[in-house]
C-alpha cells in the first residue's frame, strides 16, 4: 500500500483542517490531477502532490488569516498511522510570526484606547498640574480668611487685631514650609514610572478563507 496515499479524512487531519475543507479544495480545483487517486466520493489523496498544489494555489492572506493553523508542509514517507514530524518552512514561520505580532499590537492598541475612553489613563503632568491648582485654591481661601479670624480672636480676647493677624500669618507660613518639605521627601521616594498592566483582549482580524 502506498503510504503517500491517504483518505480525505486522514489528509484533513494531516493538514489540520476539517474534512469539509478538503472537499471544498477539490470542488474549487485547488486539489486536482495527480493529487487525486480515484474519482468521486471514493477518491483518495496523494499527500506530497496535494501539499505542493495547495502551497501554490492557496492565497497567502487566506493561509495566514483564519487558516493560520493549516499545515501544508510536505513530509517524507507520510503515514496516517504514524505521521512524521513536518519540516519547518522558514517562510511560513516568518509570516506566522509577523501575523502574530500584528494581532498582539492591535490587541494592546485597542486595550489602551478603551482604558483612555474610561478615564483610566491620564498624563502625569496633567494630574500634577490639576493637584497643584486645587491645593493653591484651597490655600488662597484659607489665607484670605485670616483677617476675619484675626478680627474674631481680637474681639474675643480684647487684643490688637494687627498683632493677631501677624501671628496667624507667621504660623501659617511655618506650617506651609513644613508641609512642602514633607511632600517633597515623599515625592522623591516614589518611582519615576507607574507600571500598569493592560489585560489581554481578543482581536480576530476579518479574513476571507
Amino acid at each position: 500500500m502506498d503510504a503517500d496515499v491517504v483518505s480525505k479524512g486522514q489528509f484533513a487531519q494531516l493538514a489540520n483542517v476539517s474534512a469539509g475543507r478538503v472537499s471544498q479544495w477539490i470542488a474549487e480545483g485547488k486539489l486536482s490531477g495527480g493529487a487525486l487517486v480515484g474519482e468521486g466520493r471514493a477518491a483518495r489523496i496523494r499527500v506530497s502532490v496535494a501539499q505542493s498544489q495547495l502551497r501554490a494555489r492557496i492565497d497567502v492572506g487566506q493561509r495566514f488569516g483564519n487558516g493560520i493553523n493549516t499545515k501544508l508542509t510536505a513530509t517524507a514517507e507520510t503515514s496516517p498511522a504514524v505521521p512524521s514530524a513536518p519540516a519547518i518552512d522558514p517562510i511560513e514561520e516568518r509570516i506566522k510570526q509577523a501575523k502574530l505580532r500584528e494581532i498582539e499590537f492591535k490587541n494592546r492598541e485597542s486595550a489602551e484606547k478603551e482604558f483612555a475612553r474610561k478615564g483610566l489613563f491620564i498624563l502625569a503632568k496633567d494630574a500634577s498640574d490639576q493637584m497643584a491648582a486645587i491645593v493653591g485654591a484651597m490655600l488662597n481661601v484659607f489665607e484670605g480668611a485670616l483677617p476675619d479670624l484675626a478680627a474674631a480672636i481680637a474681639s474675643q480676647f480684647h487684643i490688637p487685631q494687627r498683632d493677631v493677624l501677624h501671628l496667624l500669618r507667621r504660623e501659617v507660613r511655618a506650617i506651609r514650609e513644613r508641609a512642602a518639605l514633607a511632600a517633597r521627601k515623599k515625592m522623591e521616594s516614589l518611582p519615576g514610572d507607574l507600571q500598569v498592566e493592560i489585560p489581554e483582549t481578543e482581536h480576530r482580524p476579518e479574513t476571507v478563507d
